[in-house]
């Protein structure tokens, strides 16, 4: 007897030391104590069946669940809450609480879209996960009044041509690149050779089918979406810029979170970013098999002749101190 009693004495003493050691029993989920509940609305002018959507839905999901409902956010795609101009305005005043957009509404932030700023997409991530992201946001919000607290990579831009296969920027010389009616679009291709051509893009179908351009440069999710195998017959990988979505939140919201409700927040955001960011990028992949199968053929650019031909574009573009700064600060970088 004595000695079964010992024995579960220790077994007792091992549970005990099993149950202080485990991360999982010893750490308290948190409970949202302290927080007030929010009944937010999330806006945003991307199709509810977008993959990039998953994000803004994982999202509302994820904190509802993590702060034990403290936190409800509603998701309005497909414009419901207007354009991104419109929604941009309703932060400032505090009538809408968050948009998911392309558009930054920030100088510093259009820094990204200069050509080849970023090396790869890990280069991209630890420049916008990081300080230099960190800085541009808490600068924002002291502006603005709008707190910039994450991104989503939605893919690479590459370009796709009607009649001639680009290598090399050579290869571009006089071709008319459909591009938004945006400078960094415009100088980028004219430093490429092309002849930059803004058009609409609910325009552009026509537009390639027509001749009225030789091509596009965009990443490649909307050329399959809108079948434009139907129209392009060339494409190439020049992944000269990146394409990337921004999450804004009001300031008023903002300061109305706890500590601890901005630590589940902000890591809940990076959680779901990366999760969508892998299917991005395996999407990406599926869209390029999908339209080798359409018949569009793939070349393999020489992606330094095409940095090195843009390589001065940003010196035409950026003009405050501060633009130039973050340039410089992402380039330097390692």
């Amino acid at each position: 007897m004595e000695k079964h009693g010992r024995y579960f004495i220790l077994v007792g003493i091992l549970f005990l030391l099993v149950l202080i050691g485990s991360p999982s029993l010893s750490v308290a989920a948190y409970s949202g104590e302290g927080q007030k509940t929010l009944i937010l609305k999330l806006g945003s002018e991307i199709p509810l069946n977008d993959i990039t959507s998953q994000a803004p839905i994982r999202f509302a999901e994820r904190m509802k669940e993590r702060t034990n409902g403290k936190i409800q956010i509603t998701y309005f795609s497909d414009s419901q809450l207007g354009k991104w101009q419109q929604m941009l305005e309703s932060l400032k005043t505090g009538s809408l609480a968050m948009m998911y957009s392309p558009a930054g509404g920030s100088k510093e932030l259009y820094v990204t879209q200069m050509p080849y700023i970023f090396r790869d997409l890990d280069h991209a991530t630890k420049i916008l996960d990081g300080e230099i992201g960190e800085e541009w946001a808490k600068r924002h919000l002291e502006k603005s009044g709008i707190y910039i607290f994450g991104w989503l990579f939605t893919g690479w831009h590459s370009t796709f041509t009607t009649k001639v296969p680009v290598r090399t920027p050579a290869d571009m010389k006089g071709m008319k690149i459909r591009v938004p009616q945006d400078r960094h679009f415009i100088e980028t291709f004219q430093a490429m050779g092309a002849r930059p051509t803004p058009i609409p893009f609910g325009e552009l179908y026509l537009a390639l089918r027509q001749g009225v351009v030789d091509g596009l440069a965009v990443p490649i999710t909307p050329v399959v979406a809108l079948k434009m195998w139907e129209v392009i017959k060339y494409g190439a990988p020049t992944n000269h810029m990146i394409s990337v979505f921004w999450i804004h939140l009001s300031g008023q919201t903002w300061e109305s979170l706890t500590p601890e409700t901005r630590k589940v927040w902000m890591d809940t955001w990076k959680e779901v970013a990366g999760e969508v960011r892998k299917e991005v990028m395996d999407k990406e992949r599926e869209d390029i098999s999908l339209l080798k199968s359409k018949g569009v053929v793939f070349t393999d650019p020489d992606v330094e002749a095409f940095r090195e031909a843009t390589k001065d574009v940003w010196k035409k573009i950026l003009a405050e101190p501060a633009e130039i700064e973050a340039y410089e600060k992402i380039k330097a970088t390692r």
